[in-house]
């Protein structure tokens, strides 16, 4: 396992030697350039990995467009973690936004009150999202703090996408089933989420961290980080 999230890591960093691979989510908008589809590696302040230290650690790995005919784009499932520039959100957009809200009110909760309504339903009336304003506007600055990275992978819409594979194999080599090798500070605020699978995971993702993975799928992303149109992608 080490090795091969060695390799991870070195493939990460040669991505983000390329002009614009690596962004502040705050300071991400749609004027930027952005491939249609592609896979997206958040890095939190304050967290780095095990060895080297000084090397910020992946606390989120998603994509989008993985059911057949689904029209989301790599920016507007950014757009929807990030929220609107004024700090708006919508936690019932973004499963990043629901699971980092829950935490600091799990953290926090004696400071800022109780907010019953969070992550109840797929919306909610009005009167209802204005309760929770604030709130999002903290989920807001906090996810603007982390900066992104992503892979260009313009395959089309499926859960045989390739985008698809990298992402449940990338999300099972940091999980290590939940034996992380990098695994979170302390001080990490994933540590008081309500969800399990996070907090021993180390990861703001819940499915794939109890899966396994295929360490030839490192390939697969070192081809499409080179620019190139993939290899070992399972039929």
């Amino acid at each position: 396992m080490i090795p091969d999230l060695e390799r991870f890591y070195e493939l990460l960093a040669a991505l983000e030697r390329q002009p614009g691979q690596v962004r502040q989510l705050s300071e991400c908008t749609g004027r930027s350039q952005w491939p249609a589809r592609g896979v997206y590696f958040f890095r939190e302040p304050g967290e780095y990995r095990r060895r080297p230290s000084d090397v910020p650690r992946i606390v989120r790995v998603g994509t989008h467009a993985v059911s057949a005919n689904a029209k989301s784009t790599l920016w507007s499932r950014l757009r929807a973690h990030r929220g609107g520039q004024d700090g708006a959100g919508n936690h019932r957009g973004s499963i990043f936004r629901l699971h980092v809200g829950a935490a600091l009110l799990a953290r926090d909760g004696g400071q800022i009150g109780s907010l019953p309504s969070w992550g109840l339903g797929s919306s909610a009336p009005k009167a209802v999202r204005a309760g929770e304003g604030e709130h999002e506007q903290r989920v807001s600055d906090y996810l603007g703090a982390m900066s992104v990275l992503w892979i260009d992978v313009p395959d089309e819409p499926g859960a045989g996408s390739a985008r698809a594979y990298i992402e449940r194999n990338v999300i099972a080599l940091l999980s290590n089933q939940f034996r992380p090798g990098d695994p979170p500070s302390d001080g990490w605020l994933g540590n008081h989420s309500p969800n399990d699978r996070i907090r021993r995971s180390g990861l703001w993702n819940l499915r794939h961290v109890d899966g396994s993975y295929d360490p030839t799928f490192l390939d697969t992303l070192a081809d499409f980080a080179a620019g190139g149109a993939g290899v070992g992608v399972p039929g």
